[in-house]
């Protein structure tokens, strides 16, 4: 009789380690189903973010040309005028010379003013490392540190200096 029962439970071991088997293969299925499905999405996105990344790239690229474009297209009347004056150099007009270089000049701090390009006064103010670059420092009757002369004007793109000035600076008087 214990043999029968031995035998019964060996049986009900089976069957328990069977379904067990099955049911664990059932979900290893399940799991492998998934990793692949995850697999598969992840190389998708992958493949849109690569595509992202080449059309922002080209769309940078193409409003980087187009903005240049723009910026030499407002400077080709400038140098017809140049041009003009050149094909008269034979002149003797100083005054027309002088008048058409007042002119061009006029004309490209319209385009400067048309890209928010400005010029920053220096002559008389005090120096400002943030704004002003020192070429020499020489004795004057004004104060110390105060700009007495500018070889070049600064410029600046709204707020941001794009060049610094470029000046005398006084050491003021001896």
């Amino acid at each position: 009789m214990n043999k029968k029962k031995d035998k019964a439970k060996k049986q009900t071991k089976k069957t328990t380690s069977s379904s067990k088997v099955k049911s664990l293969n059932k979900k290893i299925d399940s799991l492998t189903e998934e990793l692949d499905s995850l697999k598969e999405k992840n190389l998708r996105i992958l493949a849109e973010f690569d595509n992202f990344k080449k059309r922002t790239n080209q769309n940078l690229s193409d409003s980087h040309s187009r903005n240049l474009e723009k910026i030499i297209v407002s400077f080709l009347p400038i140098m017809d005028d140049l041009d003009r004056i050149l094909d008269n150099k034979d002149t003797d007009d100083f005054k027309l010379l002088i008048d058409s270089i007042d002119m061009i000049k006029n004309k490209i701090i319209n385009i400067f003013e048309k890209y928010n390009v400005s010029s920053f006064e220096a002559l008389g103010y005090l120096f400002d490392i943030n704004l002003h670059e020192a070429i020499m420092m020489q004795e004057s009757k004004e104060e110390e540190n105060t700009i007495i002369n500018e070889f070049e004007k600064g410029y600046k793109i709204h707020d941001k200096i794009i060049r610094h000035s470029k000046v005398i600076v006084s050491k003021g008087s001896k």
